[in-house]
């Protein structure tokens, strides 16, 4: 109980520091170690890459793949457009094709669209609450980093951050 109320607590503070600022790749950058933002920035930029190489289709079934080349431990590609579609989500295959663009974590944050923001400015970091598939889908902090591909669609990633 005390780690929910933590969590929440830290979310809503994070998100008036958000309004305040008006930045919300700022306001997160200081969350993640500068190691783990790397890997994470290196993780989404081999995505794209591999999407530049091998084309859109090809990329989508590979981003889809829960045991593919892009699915490391909890970290793991999804892929959108700019419509708000699920084009690619290696654990969430009946999202892939549904308009997603309004999808609330449980503290009403629009992860999405939070996230569609910053991929539409080119890149990116944002945060919300979303299931971990390493630790039986449990709500966790996760940090999350986008990539515009072009002006259609964009790939993310995130780290989660587990208080267990």
């Amino acid at each position: 109980m005390v780690v929910i109320l933590l969590l929440t607590a830290t979310v809503s503070f994070m998100q008036l520091a958000l309004a305040k600022e008006g930045s919300i790749g700022l306001a997160n950058e200081s969350l993640i170690t500068s190691s783990n933002k790397t890997e994470l920035v290196s993780f989404v930029e081999s995505a794209l890459a591999y999407a530049q190489e091998n084309g859109k289709d090809k990329a989508l079934v590979e981003f889809s793949n829960k045991t593919g080349s892009f699915v490391r431990g909890d970290l793991y590609i999804y892929a959108y457009d700019f419509n708000g579609t699920c084009l690619a989500h290696p654990f969430k295959p009946d999202w892939i094709g549904k308009n997603k663009l309004d999808v609330t974590d449980s503290n009403g944050v629009p992860s999405l669209r939070n996230t569609l923001n910053v991929a539409r400015e080119g890149k990116g970091f944002t945060y919300f609450i979303f299931p971990n598939p390493a630790h039986g889908n449990r709500d966790e902090f996760k940090i999350a980093y986008a990539m515009k591909v072009d002006e259609n669609w964009f790939l993310g990633s995130g780290i989660y951050i587990s208080c267990a």
